[in-house]
């Protein structure tokens, strides 16, 4: 068993310094050679062919002017001097290709196949390097808050956690392509871009995915040399600094070194984060077509626990102009208590969560004489988690029936901690083909298999507060005293899982090109999903479902159909229409609904009918659009700490977006996104609910017809950039300026529907400025109006409220 864990305060560990970076970025400089020539950018491998089948060649892209402070690739001219390390073209990584500034033009990542995002029968969102710097986004979680149909929730504070197209998921994250389905904060200092591919994927990605899976990019040994330093500042005390140097050593080994420190504050009283990051990686060419690339990460995230503050409750009995008459004012039932922004509900000294991760990957990657491309791609990842938190567990009553003899008004404060470490092992292999069977007709096939082993556990124990024999939970009051001091000690033992996965899958794909107008993607995977569940907690009143030593297997086999059609009655517009399948075990997204009674439980499923278009406004400017309806069965919903009920949702939505160049100066991303998401059944009876609410005279209460938490139904992002260097007789680049906005209608907080979280507006602006060829910089300013919002919900009472007016500044060094 698990040592009990007995901490009173924080201790922060050793700082990891970036001093053998920057030892090694001048040691590099002096031996830097020449800038390697970059490959030229394409469309993605996208076919060109002519009405009578005759391949031709693909039509030369504009350049795209350069903006100051930007960090998206430029189109180089043509090829002079020693041949580039990676060959014109050539894609060996999976992620975005023909890059021009906010713009990809194609993706390897949703077919596994390079493919331009015309072809691709599913709505894609690439959220390219250039907008995560322009906009500021540091880390997932702010990058995600400008992608229509996406909502970011709270996670309670130590995870990333998403709604995609009403579903939500703490899971379906991966990075190049490999599932990365720990709970923690992701930062983006070693990525080149964020891929959101929305709708069931299982046939590229297995399991899970219903709403759609978030792809990170990370950067590459790919020769080009760097020596690129970044320094950031600003409110809330933020202290970050990243560094990204690489070359090619010889002609066929080039290496590249990307590291993070930050160090910052916040609005949030108490709050305090310290992350570090280091990943060097290596790429060896022992021959033209064939590439090894070796990466290693090493991620440390430490930070300060806080699941927000509480709504507002009530007795119907008791008007609120009663309430209010009392000196309480701004009080709404069912929405959000009526406290300060930075107001913190616990104990703090309680409360933080930190996590060491180790990932590990080696791609092999190899095409051979006739055309047979081979990637095999095996990952390794660590993940040392563990968090502490106190948090509001009711809402703020108004009555003295509901403070336990406490003075009201008052707010129940509840605390565990909880240990859950990870190990993955995973490793894919795809065999990619193209065959021109006719002039008419290309097929491009793909089969592979993916093979890997999870091994998790969950070791967790409620608070006590005030002495080591009382009860779980503590009753304070309100305005007086949210944040409370009372001894707090973790002795309570609650969860002892141990959980062991193997799976095995394998997956055939033909994406065939028929003639220059359509095109058919069709293909089918099967996953062997074997889990084994071990519950090592002794039970003070074992039941047939929980009692010490209990070991549960639970089996599954699956496949997951995908079909799309793709019309193109002109080179610039596609028409498409799509049909995809996945599945998520009963044991749900991070294993924790196993019991005797789930292990014989059918799969959840999903099922996702999408039809939509793609237009190439100019070559350079990409508008999208898609309607969709997706469902979801099986699904296990909590409605409290011991009974689940099973419900079956349907989503019903539209998204629309605009990417790219406007002019040679303006540049935007646009998105909107409208969702309607419903609990259309749900197995809870009158028995039932006598059961959960433990009362013979209970009502009877079905979830039937209730709305999905997180699913705002209107969502509305706009960011746009304009290079105003010309208007001051400046070089093109030296200055520019840039403007957003995030619109969320209200959406509920939990499934009972019970409190509203209101709907914003929040509008954020910057100013870009380019001192020379090596040294640029940018001010960022988020909620320029200073808008008091609540950006995310858990539950009914974990709601966060939003950051006020926050200025950042970054300045850029290339050396």
């Amino acid at each position: 068993m698990t040592p009990v864990s007995l901490p009173a305060k924080r201790i922060r560990r050793p700082l990891v310094s970036l001093c053998a970076l920057s030892a090694a970025l001048a040691i590099y400089n002096d031996a830097a050679r020449a800038q390697q020539v970059l490959p030229g950018i394409d469309v993605g491998g996208r076919r060109q062919v002519s009405r009578s089948g005759t391949p031709r060649a693909a039509a030369p892209r504009t350049s795209a002017p350069a903006v100051a402070a930007s960090s998206g690739p430029a189109v180089p001219g043509p090829a002079s001097g020693p041949a580039p390390f990676v060959p014109p073209g050539q894609h060996i990584w999976r992620g975005p290709t023909g890059v021009v500034g906010y713009l990809a033009r194609g993706t390897s990542t949703a077919t596994k196949t390079d493919t331009p995002i015309m072809d691709i029968p599913q709505s894609i969102t690439i959220i390219t390097q250039q907008q995560l710097q322009d906009r500021n986004s540091l880390t997932l979680n702010q990058a995600l808050t400008y992608v229509p149909g996406v909502t970011v929730a709270q996670g309670e504070g130590q995870r990333d956690q998403i709604t995609i197209r009403g579903q939500p998921t703490s899971a379906d994250f991966y990075t190049d392509g490999v599932r990365d389905d720990a709970e923690y904060y992701r930062d983006l200092y070693n990525m080149q871009a964020v891929e959101v591919l929305k709708g069931p994927s299982a046939l590229i990605f297995g399991r899970g995915g219903g709403g759609g899976v978030v792809n990170r990019v990370t950067k590459k040994a790919d020769g080009e040399t760097l020596r690129n330093v970044q320094v950031s500042t600003g409110s809330f005390g933020r202290k970050r600094v990243t560094v990204d140097v690489g070359q090619a050593i010889s002609d066929t080994l080039a290496f590249r070194i990307n590291g993070l420190y930050e160090q910052s504050y916040s609005y949030r009283n108490f709050f305090d984060m310290q992350r570090y990051g280091i990943n060097p990686t290596f790429t060896w060419k022992p021959l033209d077509k064939t590439f090894v690339t070796l990466s290693y990460e090493h991620y440390h995230d430490d930070r300060f626990l806080d699941r927000g503050i509480p709504s507002a409750n009530f007795n119907q009995a008791q008007p609120i102009l009663d309430i209010q008459k009392l000196g309480f004012t701004n009080i709404f039932q069912g929405y959000p208590a009526p406290a300060n922004s930075w107001t913190f509900f616990g104990n703090p000294d309680a409360n933080y969560a930190k996590v060491d991760v180790d990932r590990a990957a080696l791609l092999l990657d190899h095409t051979t004489d006739f055309g047979l491309n081979i990637k095999n791609q095996t990952v390794f990842a660590n993940y040392a988690k563990f968090y502490q938190n106190t948090f509001p567990n009711s809402a703020v009553q108004f009555t003295g029936a509901g403070c336990g003899g406490a003075v009201p008004p008052c707010v129940n404060i509840s605390g565990y901690n909880n240990e859950t470490p990870r190990q993955n092992i995973f490793n894919q292999t795809d065999f990619t083909y193209k065959l021109q069977m006719t002039p008419e007709i290309l097929h491009t096939f793909l089969a592979g298999m993916e093979f890997g082993n999870q091994k998790s556990d969950t070791n967790r124990n409620n608070a006590r507060f005030n002495n080591f024999f009382s009860g779980s939970s503590s009753i304070n009051t309100f305005y007086g005293f949210p944040t409370i001091w009372n001894p707090v000690v973790f002795n309570n033992p609650s969860f002892r899982r141990h959980t062991d996965l193997d799976l095995a899958a394998g997956y055939v794909q033909d994406q065939i090109a028929v003639t220059k107008y359509f095109d058919v993607i069709a293909g089918v995977r099967f996953d062997s999903f074997n889990l084994k569940f071990v519950n090592n907690l002794p039970s003070v009143t074992p039941t047939f479902d929980n009692y010490w030593g209990q070991t549960i297997y639970s089996n599954n086999n699956r496949w997951s159909p995908r079909f799309g059609l793709v019309f193109k009655p002109f080179e610039q517009l596609s028409l498409y229409g799509s049909y995809s399948r996945s599945f998520l075990p009963a044991s749900g997204d991070q294993f924790t609904t196993v019991s005797v009674s789930s292990a014989t439980l059918q799969p959840q499923g999903f099922e996702n009918i999408e039809a939509g278009f793609k237009a190439e406004i100019t070559p350079r400017l990409l508008f999208t659009g898609a309607i969709y309806q997706l469902n979801r069965t099986n699904q296990p919903i909590n409605v409290n700490a011991f009974y689940n009920v099973l419900t079956n949702t349907q989503t019903n939505g539209g998204e629309l977006a605009l990417v790219g160049y406007v002019t040679d100066q303006w540049e935007v991303s646009v998105g909107y996104g409208n969702q309607g998401a419903y609990v259309t059944s749900s197995d809870r009876n009158a028995v039932l609910s006598q059961i959960i609410t433990g009362s013979s005279s209970a009502p009877f209460f079905t979830e039937k017809g209730k709305v999905v938490p997180s699913v705002p139904k209107n969502t509305f992002t706009f960011w746009n950039k304009y290079d105003v260097s010309s208007i001051f007789g400046l070089n093109p680049g030296m200055l520019g300026l840039g403007g957003g906005m995030i619109y969320n209608d209200k959406f509920y907080a939990s499934l009972d529907n019970a409190v509203i979280i209101p709907g914003y507006a929040r509008f954020d602006g910057a100013v870009y400025v380019k001192i020379n060829e090596n040294i640029s910089g940018q001010v960022n300013i988020e909620n320029i109006l200073g808008a008091n919002y609540y950006a995310s919900a858990h539950n009914n009472n974990n709601i966060m409220p939003g950051a006020p007016r926050s200025a950042f500044v970054t300045i850029n060094a290339k050396f």
